[in-house]
Order: C-alpha cells, then sequence, then structure tokens
C-alpha cells in the first residue's frame, strides 16, 4: 500500500483547508473531499486535490478493496483528539489511520434480527472510555488495537472506531454491491 498520497493530501489540507464538522466524528476536525449522494456529487475547491491526489488516492482505495469498479461516495479526513466520538461506520466503509492510537471492534452478525441489536449496543457503546477491556466476544464481535499500518475495511460489516488523543485517519465509503443509497450511515 503507496501511503504516501495520503500523508500528503493530510498535510496540505491541514495546512490549506478550514476544518469543518461531521456527525459522524463527533468534536473532530474533519475535511470531505468528496461526497456522492442520490442529489449531487460534492468535490472539494483545493486545488491539489482534482490535480495531484484524487487519482492516486482513489486508485489506492480501490486496490484495497479489490474492486476496481468500487464507486466511492465519500473521503473524508479527520482530524480527532481526546474528546472525539464516532459514530458507529457503516458497512462497506474503512478507515485509513495515518496516525495516532486507535481502537476498533468489529460486529460479525450477519443476520438481520442480531445485526439490528448489535448495531444498537454499537450506538450505545460509541463512547467506551476504556473499550479494550470490553467483553466483544459475549456480543459477537472482536476488538483490536488499529495499526497505522493496515486500513480496515470489513466488507458489509459494521465496526466501531474509538480513536485515543490525537489520531489522523480517512474516512471511506464504497456504494454497495446490493446498490444501497449513497452516504447512509
Amino acid at each position: 500500500m503507496n501511503y504516501q498520497p495520503f500523508n500528503d493530501l493530510a498535510q496540505e489540507a491541514i495546512r490549506y483547508m478550514n476544518p469543518e464538522t461531521d456527525w459522524r466524528f463527533i468534536h473532530a476536525d474533519c475535511y470531505t473531499f468528496y461526497n456522492l449522494t442520490t442529489t449531487n456529487k460534492y468535490m472539494t475547491s483545493l486545488p491539489a486535490w482534482e490535480e495531484k491526489y484524487h487519482a492516486p488516492c482513489f486508485a489506492e482505495i480501490r486496490e484495497f478493496v479489490k474492486d476496481p469498479n468500487a464507486m466511492i461516495d465519500n473521503f473524508t479526513l479527520v482530524v480527532a483528539n481526546e474528546h472525539t466520538i464516532c459514530h458507529p461506520v457503516r458497512g462497506y466503509s474503512g478507515i485509513w489511520t495515518l496516525e495516532g492510537n486507535a481502537y476498533a471492534a468489529i460486529n460479525n452478525n450477519q443476520d438481520a434480527e442480531a445485526f439490528h441489536h448489535t448495531k444498537l449496543g454499537m450506538y450505545r457503546r460509541m463512547e467506551s472510555h476504556s473499550p479494550h477491556l470490553v467483553r466483544w466476544g459475549d456480543m459477537n464481535m472482536f476488538g483490536f488495537d488499529v495499526s497505522t499500518e493496515k486500513p480496515l475495511f470489513p466488507g458489509p460489516r459494521i465496526f466501531n472506531y474509538y480513536p485515543r488523543g490525537k489520531a489522523v485517519f480517512f474516512y471511506f465509503a464504497i456504494k454497495d454491491k446490493e446498490g444501497g443509497p449513497y452516504g447512509t450511515n
């Protein structure tokens, strides 16, 4: 995996763009580069995005998810702090951690009713002070420390992401294989 375009883009965005708020990442500085919905397409006006980073970053994501035709519907840089709380990350979405420490818990429930109950539980555990102490196995989930060397993309499964202190990461979302709606959680 080539992290260089992601690191360079993050440095330029933090330096030249104003941070935004994003409901998925409470109390974090966010920089949205691309967002595709059923009614419109948003692309940042940062000149370097289209000139240097759009194609290489999307190519790396498509290579990572092993789908050269993947339709990426969201690409956002997040700079978390010690107060950041992340909503559960929807299926067919991923996180590419560039720096900092984080913990993640991935849902293994695939049948509809169990999935619904687990998702509700994941919302209850959005702000867990010590996620490493939670007995994830009791809920048919597994938790682990996130490495900066490996992006997260659990396919259709949803997961919780817990940044510890300052963490810098990219959130990306892919339009799912079943043709589900764009940009939903």
